[in-house]
């Protein structure tokens, strides 16, 4: 009986496969339209094409792929003619994980686009019409990621209006540095210029924020930082003299040290 059910198995899998060649073949040369869902500006796709993702998508779940944490839509390299690439880190060796629909995935690739706020998420395995296929994950779905480089591990939550009321920024992805009494979160963002060569450049400019007491507010100047603090802005303002913090270049390690002093007060 159980050879029998395995054979199963593969039977239905190789129907799958035929039914996506099948679809391959049907579709080929269709018009070319623009549909949202993709990632990047400008970007088009083929009404086949949109087909043939759905039926990838139901053959990885028919077949218990290990990767059914693949939800999402086509990510686009739209800044390849740019200079500057919009993703965090490009250049350095990482891993991540992944926590999706409660459930977490360790050892994947995963990229973080700082313009468009997607989690871009890949695999060498992962192989459509001779190329890699980047997937931007559903962000409504993730609870977490974290991007494990060399010198040290980000972690990214999804923060939203609609999960917390009280939030009062942008709803999106923010790196949390300090989940406490007091709080500290960055915006990994890119804003784009226009080059004289008529190429969009992206220039890549993080924000941060801390919580005192209610809502986060933006680190602007070393001023109006210490003013956050209220009645004990004063001590705060001799301890940044004592450390030598110089607010708003201080590194995250800094202004944590300050976060954790004021509680101490």
């Amino acid at each position: 009986m159980k050879l029998q059910n395995t054979g199963l198995c593969c039977m239905k899998r190789n129907i799958l496969f035929q039914v996506l060649l099948l679809v391959s073949v049907m579709v080929y040369g269709q018009q070319v339209i623009r549909y949202p869902g993709a990632v990047g500006k400008g970007s088009n796709d083929t009404i086949g094409k949109l087909q043939q993702e759905w039926l990838i998508g139901y053959y990885l779940k028919k077949t218990g792929s290990p990767r059914e944490f693949i939800d999402g839509k086509d990510y686009y390299p739209y800044y390849l003619r740019s200079r500057n690439t919009p993703l965090l880190r490009a250049d350095e060796d990482r891993s991540a994980s992944l926590t999706i629909n409660g459930r977490r995935y360790n050892n994947i690739v995963l990229q973080y686009d700082t313009y468009t706020d997607d989690v871009i998420y890949t695999d060498d395995s992962l192989i459509y019409d001779n190329q890699v296929r980047y997937v931007a994950l559903n962000s409504n779905k993730i609870s977490q990621f974290e991007l494990y480089f060399k010198s040290d591990t980000l972690l990214f939550r999804y923060f939203s209006k609609y999960s917390d009321t009280t939030f009062n920024l942008q709803d999106g992805f923010y790196e949390v540095v300090r989940d406490m009494s007091t709080g500290y979160i960055i915006k990994h963002v890119s804003t784009t210029s226009i080059s004289f060569n008529k190429t969009v450049e992206y220039r890549y400019a993080p924000v941060s924020y801390i919580r005192i007491s209610d809502g986060f507010s933006m680190i602007i100047s070393r001023k109006q930082f210490i003013s956050l603090f209220g009645y004990r802005s004063e001590e705060i303002r001799h301890f940044l003299r004592q450390k030598k913090i110089r607010i708003p270049k201080a590194d995250k390690r800094q202004i944590t040290d300050v976060l954790k002093y004021y509680e101490s007060l």
